[in-house]
Formats: C-alpha cells, structure tokens, sequence
C-alpha cells in the first residue's frame, strides 16, 4: 500500500472514526442526560398535581364533615333537616346531588338537586334517574367518610364520587353527595399546556378527567403503571410517562410528554458530524500525519468535554481556535451544552412557577377554611345568645313569684310597724322591691316568645324606651359606653305590639353597642315626626369602632332588626351626619281621639 493511502487510512482510523464514535457518543449521552431531566420533571409535576388534587378533594370533604357535625339533625324536626340538606348542596358547586339516609337506609328529608339550569344556580342539573344511579353507587356509612368507585354518570360529561359520611351524634343519620370532579379541571389544564397530556384516572385505567394533548396516552400501555403506590414514570420511544397516586384514594395523576425533545437534540449532533467526517476524509489525503496530528488533539479535548456533559456539567464550554472544520464541531458543541443548559434552566423556571402555583392554591384553601370556621364560630355564638335569653326569660318567670311573695311580706310588716324606728328601712325595702318587679316584668315582655297573634295596641313610647334603656344599661357600662335617652316635644302614643317593638330596640341598641367605641356616647332622642302621623327615634353615635369585624357583626343585627321592625310598621334608616353615625326610627303614631 502507498504511503499516502497509508497516511490516510491512518488518519481515517485515528481521527475520522474516533471522531464518528465520539459524535455517537457525545449525542447518546446528551439524549440520556436530557431524557433523566425530562422524567425528574415529570416525576415532580404528577406529584404535585397528586398533592394538589389530593388536597383539593380533602378540603372539600373537610367542609361537609364539619356541616354534619355542626347539626344535631336526630331531634331537628322535618323542615330544620330539609334546610339543612339545602344549605350543604348549595355549599360547594362540586355538589351534584345531597341525600340524607336514616339508619334503616330509608330518606330521612327528600333530596337536594337541580332539575333545570334556572334551579342550578353554579350547580350541574341532573335528572332523577341520576339520583337513583347515586343511590345505587353509594357505599355502606361507617365512622368518618366513606368513598365510593369512581363513575360517570347518565347525561354527564365530567365524572364525580360518590361519597358518605357519618353523623358524629351516633343517631344513624348519614350525608350522601355525588361530588363532581368537574372543579378539577382547570388545574389539570393548567399543568397540560400545549405539550403535554394530563390525565386523572382510576386504577383500572379509566380516564375520569383529561387535559392536553390526551390521544398521546394509550390506557392499555398505561394500566400496569397504575398500581404504584407513590410516584413513578416510565419511558419509551415515543412517549415520557409520570403517574402518582392521590393519598387515600384510588385515584391516579398521570402526566404524559414527548420524547421527541431528546430525538431533535440528537439529530443536531449527528447532522455536523457526518459533516465533520466528509471534511477530514478530504483534508486526510493532502495532511497525512500533520493533519492527523491536528485532528488528535481537539478531537480529545471533545471527547473530554462531552464527558464533563454527560456527567451533568451543562456550563462547560470548549475554546474556539481558528476557522476550520474543528473549530465549527466546537462552536456546535457548545451550542449544543448552551441548549442544553437552557432548557434545564427553563425546566427549572416551570417547577419554581408550579411551586408557587401550589402556595398560593393552599393559601386559598387555609384563607377559606379560617372563613369557614369563623362562620362556624359566629353560629354557635348565636345559638348560645339565643340559649341565654330563653334562659334569662324563665329565670325571670321563677323569680317574679318569689318577689311578689317578697314584696307583700315587707308591705305587711310596714303596715305593722307605721311609727316605728324601722318603718323608714321597710319603706326602702318596699321601693327597691317594686323596682326589682318592674325589671322583672320589662325583662318577662321582652324575653317572652312570639306568638304574632297579638293586636296592636297604644302605647306610651318613652316609658317603653326607658324599660329597654334599663335592661341595656349594665351592658353599655361594661363596654364603657355612654347611653342617654331624652324626650322632645309632648308625650308620644304610639300603636304598636310591645314586646316585638321593644325586642327589635334591644337587637338595635345591642348592635350599636358592638359597633361603639370605648368612651362613645349613645344618644336617643324621642320626638314628633315631621309626618303626623308618625313619631321618631333618632339614634347618634359620636365615636364608632373602627375596627372591621366589629362593623361586620353591628350591621348583620342592624339588618335582622329592621326586618323586626318592617314587620312590625316601622322603618329604620341610616342618615347622613356631620360626625359619628346617625340612625332614624319611625314608629306609626296612635290615631287622636281612639
């Protein structure tokens, strides 16, 4: 063999083959590398959706398991149950369905749902033999919550579970509801993007939500994935596959991309080399040695390169020399690392957005679980208001007996002992004893249930107003409240029922006590309307709280009080002032001459 065709089959074996094999080598390295970073990823983002959607779904159930508690539906009679089946369907849009079951299986209200789209209001209309397919799908109630097999319903697109829950009460009750996933979707939508597939399944491959790019997931491929406990992938050549389970449910979070992302990065590797290889076949037969030389020594410095990549030194770069064929397989090597080291930057741009997506959505969820239980709070503090005036208006009934047993014993004695030294003390036993049967009595015609039966009758306003400034008086000290009432003008006759009258008054006067501020002052001035046929009652406050949840609570008593007070005749209305807050009553006059 001649010298030259030796100079260059030895180039072409020390140069050009090494050069072909580390190209191969250098692109299956890279498309492994990309391809680990692709799964990590995908790996991350099922688990998050899993977290999310896990979360999501155990909120909501948190929810209806805290309603159902909150009641004691066993001695709530038919129409308190029936309002409060209403009250939780309409709770969350999730809510398809809500039945409530007695221990013998057998309804103990009839069921909430919308028939039509002007009953659904934010809730999906269904159909009765819906209801009966709940019934049927519906799982035994035992202690806690109790989730059904996931399934579509007739007539539904989006799947939902059906789901029971026990009442706490050991009464036998139990709360079912088909619970649409539907709410779910935004949030796989939002993972999906427009390259990938994201699928919500259950363990049997059964696609209950999807979003993306879903044709890329075959389920038959998909089943053997679906049994793993925590989050899992699987690649092939088509597709890069990411399931996680969701805690406690048989419910699956299946994430999907593309493998051609690695396949296009191997490609840009190959098409340079092959070029690479026409050129040193070339210059093989005019260099010889010195060209094989030349080629040795950058192709070693690439082959080291490419290893510091493969081991996941993305930021390596190699030095351009010159303006041969070399130096471009340099400058497309480093392209290369550049492009890979963006794509892992973006990749790691997307989990930092995803991340902060999952804060802000557990922010929401903690800011409507606090909402939640201060509503909670608030209904067991009116229960327990309503407790304590059912209880102050029988104590008042006990003591009125024993009081006026009181008040004869020490009007006996004073007859008995007229002249002598004691007589002035009994007087004044005498006194403060009528004063205690009068508080009695103002707190029996103000605590005593309402029938709504009664006529109204005419009565004197500022003896009325003085009883319920009495009864409010020791609360406003408390507070460090001023209350002051004052009359303008002749007395006023008013026609009115009494107790409802000076009830609605009390509720005005306790919720203008939450709104005031300590050193406030109070004032109730009584005078003639400008219509005669009306007297009114201007309320003013000169220093209101400003505090916001104070103002919450004042105005939800102002407005439960002027529906006493409409339903009474009356009228209340906020009015404009200079300073502080100005309220006005009117209250119908009695006709003159009746």
């Amino acid at each position: 063999m001649r010298l030259g065709a030796q100079i260059r089959l030895y180039v072409l074996l020390t140069s050009v083959v090494p050069l072909l094999v580390l190209a191969f080598t250098a692109s299956g390295v890279a498309r492994e590398e990309l391809t680990r970073v692709l799964t990590r990823e995908q790996v991350g983002t099922a688990a998050q959706l899993a977290s999310a959607l896990g979360e999501a779904l155990d909120e909501q159930e948190r929810v209806l398991a805290a309603q159902l508690g909150s009641f004691r539906l066993d001695v709530a009679p038919d129409e308190a149950r029936a309002g409060f089946l209403v009250s939780t369907w309409r709770l969350l849009p999730s809510i398809t369905i809500a039945v409530l079951t007695d221990a013998a299986g057998g309804d103990a209200t009839a069921p909430v749902f919308a028939s039509s789209e002007a009953e659904a209001q934010g809730h999906e209309p269904v159909s009765t033999r819906r209801v009966a397919e709940l019934r049927s799908a519906l799982p035994e109630p035992s202690p806690g919550v109790v989730r059904g097999a996931a399934y579509l319903p007739e007539g539904s697109a989006d799947a939902a579970i059906p789901v029971v829950f026990a009442s706490p009460w050991g009464d036998g009750l139990s709360l079912g509801v088909e619970m649409s996933l539907a709410p779910l979707r935004p949030a796989l939508e939002r993972v999906a993007g427009t390259e990938r597939a994201v699928l919500l399944v259950d363990l049997s491959g059964e696609v209950l939500l999807s979003a993306g790019n879903s044709p890329m997931v075959d389920p038959v491929r998909l089943a053997p994935l679906l049994r793993s406990p925590a989050a899992d992938a699987r690649v092939d050549d088509e597709v890069i596959v990411a399931t996680a389970r969701l805690a406690g449910r048989e419910l699956v979070a299946v994430v999907a991309a593309s493998a051609s992302t690695a396949d296009a990065v191997v490609l840009r590797t190959l098409q340079p080399t092959w070029y690479i290889g026409i050129i040193s076949l070339l210059a093989a037969a005019a260099g010889g040695t010195l060209l094989g030389r030349s080629i040795t020594e950058p192709v070693s410095l690439l082959r080291d390169a490419a290893k510091d990549v493969g081991d996941g030194r993305l930021d390596r770069r190699l030095k351009v020399e010159g303006r041969n064929e070399l130096a471009e397989l340099s400058t497309s090597f480093n392209q290369m690392t550049e492009q890979l080291e963006l794509n892992r930057n973006e990749i790691a741009a997307k989990n930092v957005e995803i991340e902060a997506f999952n804060r802000e959505l557990q922010a929401r969820v903690d800011a409507r679980t606090r909402e939640l239980r201060e509503a909670q709070a608030r209904l067991v503090a009116s229960s327990q208001l309503a407790a304590v005036a059912e209880m102050s208006g029988g104590l008042a009934h006990e003591l009125n007996n024993p009081l006026a047993g009181l008040l004869g014993i020490v009007q006996f004695v004073k007859a008995k002992r007229a002249g002598q030294p004691e007589a002035a003390l009994l007087a004044s036993a005498e006194v403060e004893a009528l004063r205690c049967k009068e508080i009695v009595a103002s707190l029996l015609r103000f605590t005593g249930p309402a029938t709504g039966t009664s006529e109204r009758a005419h009565v004197p306003l500022l003896p009325l107003l003085q009883d319920v400034v009495g009864l409010a008086s020791s609360s406003f000290r408390r507070r460090e409240v001023g209350l002051v009432l004052q009359a303008e003008g002749p007395p006023l006759v008013v026609k009115t029922h009494p107790e409802e009258l000076g009830r609605a008054l009390s509720q005005v006067l306790g919720a203008l006590r939450t709104a005031a501020a300590p050193g406030a002052t109070l004032s109730l001035t009584v005078r003639a309307g400008e219509q005669s046929d009306s007297a009114e009652l201007l309320i003013e406050l000169d220093r209101p709280h400003d505090n916001q949840d104070d103002w919450r609570a004042a105005a939800l008593g102002l407005w439960a009080a002027k529906r006493a007070l409409t339903g009474d005749g009356c009228t209340l209305d906020d009015v404009p002032s200079p300073s502080g807050r100005t309220w006005l009553i009117r209250i119908p006059l009695a006709p003159e001459g009746a």
